[in-house]
């Protein structure tokens, strides 16, 4: 996880947002987006700092103050409590998630990437909570990918999604291009 949300009500001036603000309140993403631990820069860093994986393994392990640690997708799952299940989808189609895009008033091409800023502001306000709060995006922050935009839909139509996968990926992306400019990305739960 890369930061909390304070989600309350919205400023004078962008009352529009409160519904959304009410339904990440009530989604199935908002014990992650909510919950606030002690963070721990020191623990994160020796967790990057040894942190290993190899090709097609199922866990990270690292060592956080000559502790053995392991993190895996089911460890997210229930730490996160996303209410995802491993068989859900990671991703789905392009034609499915472009349907719902142009429900949501997407004025672009169909995805990858999916720009940001051609959704409508409300859209836009969802996409980017998503994107800084569970996505493991190491780029700008204005593009999605198939997998992130099929998150976000996901929660706008109620589809099952596997959120812990999608993050647990995210971090085995992250063991291997580990870069100090990216260290705190994840995990916020160690």
């Amino acid at each position: 996880m890369n930061v909390a949300c304070y989600l309350s009500d919205p400023p004078k001036g962008f009352e529009m947002y409160k519904s959304m603000i009410v339904g990440l309140n009530t989604c199935r993403l908002a014990h992650s987006l909510r919950e606030n631990p002690v963070i721990r820069e020191d623990w994160i860093k020796h967790f990057w700092d040894n942190a290993t994986a190899k090709k097609g393994d199922v866990v990270i392990k690292s060592k956080v103050q000559g502790k053995e640690v392991s993190v895996s997708e089911q460890d997210i799952r229930e730490v996160l409590l996303f209410g995802d299940e491993a068989s859900d989808p990671v991703e789905y189609s392009r034609e499915k998630v472009m349907e719902v895009l142009e429900k949501m008033s997407y004025e672009g091409a169909c995805p990858p990437p999916m720009t940001k800023k051609l959704l409508h502001p409300y859209w836009r306000f969802l996409a980017h909570i998503y994107l800084v709060c569970i996505s493991g995006n190491k780029n700008v922050l204005d593009k999605l990918t198939l997998k992130q935009t099929s998150g976000v839909v996901s929660l706008v139509e109620g589809w099952k999604y596997n959120y812990s996968k999608s993050v647990f990926d995210d971090m085995l992306a992250n063991v291997k291009t580990i870069n100090e400019k990216y260290r705190y990305k994840f995990p916020r739960f160690i």
